[in-house]
């Protein structure tokens, strides 16, 4: 484990802080050096759910907005979500409707 620095927003990406996630193989097999499309440094993880923290797109995305993403290069083409915040592109995050924590 070590300490990163809290993601900057960018044109076309959010902000999520990230409250749950699941571990999968997908993640296994990038850490043992067998994803083609992974480099490292990386931030593995490619499936989360969270809250949004900032947004560049308020029409769709609010702030405090439960959210989940999932898959499309989270975690290989770019920083996933094992870290407390993720920074992903707008068109990867989906609202979810539920009374969980």
């Amino acid at each position: 484990m070590t300490e990163v620095p809290k993601p900057s927003v960018k044109k076309g990406w959010s902000l999520v802080k990230v409250m749950g996630f699941g571990i999968n193989h997908s993640e296994i097999f990038t850490r043992e050096g067998l994803s083609p499309t992974a480099s490292f440094p990386r931030i593995l993880g490619i499936e989360c759910v969270g809250v949004v923290e900032e947004t560049t797109d308020p029409d769709k995305l609010s702030v405090g907005q439960k959210v989940i993403s999932i898959m499309r290069e989270m975690g290989r083409a770019f920083d996933g979500y094992y870290a407390e915040y993720a920074l992903l592109p707008n068109e990867q995050i989906y609202s979810v409707e539920t009374h969980l924590d």
